[in-house]
């Protein structure tokens, strides 16, 4: 198994032991979604996902994540918004439309507005959303977004990284998370097949300046 897989596995691990297995299957599902995985670390992942799944029930029935929860944490701090963000993923969206409008209409964190939008693709979620975004706003309906696992753009970028990293998967690993960001923070467009070579290139380039610091 290389060393990138071996962190993911390990970082999941962390979340479930820190209580956080919201955040656990969030990672799981996107890992799960990739065009590539090798059997043996997707059978980790379906063990994990099980566990992450039971946990996140769990702690459902006892009160301790529920949706109007999550929906208010949205307006704590960056910590606190990502958290609820990557929660809510797991809830029905579609009874807490107002306040999910309400909230990226009023320039959220954008990682943690990201991480909505995609669950609002992936749901399929024909409301109206206006996301204002530094000052800037992006009209969008739900079922007309793409999600990032399902963006024709990311999946071969996503092919370009791993072949051009073939023999470092360190450093695959960081660019990959690099294109996961640049994806989500590129919603709710999303990046064409024929993008992808440019897609890749600057992500290439961002992480050889990374490096040189």
């Amino acid at each position: 198994m290389s060393s990138y897989y071996e962190e993911i596995l390990n970082e999941i691990e962390d979340m479930l032991e820190d209580g956080r297995p919201e955040e656990a299957l969030l990672l799981i599902r996107r890992e799960l979604a990739m065009p590539y995985i090798p059997a043996d670390t997707e059978k980790k992942l379906k063990k994990l996902q099980d566990r992450c799944i039971y946990e996140v029930s769990e702690k459902q029935e006892r009160g301790q994540v529920s949706a109007e929860t999550l929906i208010s944490r949205l307006h704590g701090d960056a910590e606190a918004q990502l958290s609820a963000a990557s929660a809510l993923f797991e809830h029905n969206l579609r009874g807490y439309i107002p306040e999910i409008q309400a909230y990226l209409a009023g320039d959220p964190l954008p990682e943690a507005a990201a991480l909505l939008v995609d669950a609002l693709a992936e749901q399929k979620i024909d409301d109206e959303f206006v996301w204002n975004r530094d000052g800037v706003e992006y009209t969008f309906y739900g079922d007309e977004v793409i999600p990032v696992a399902e963006s024709q753009g990311f999946v071969r970028a996503d092919r370009i990284l791993q072949k051009y990293y073939t023999q470092d998967p360190s450093l695959y690993g960081m660019a990959r998370t690099l294109l996961i960001r640049k994806a989500y923070l590129y919603l709710p467009l999303s990046y064409d097949e024929d993008e992808a070579q440019i897609l890749a290139a600057e992500i290439t380039e961002e992480l050889s300046k990374i490096l040189v610091q």
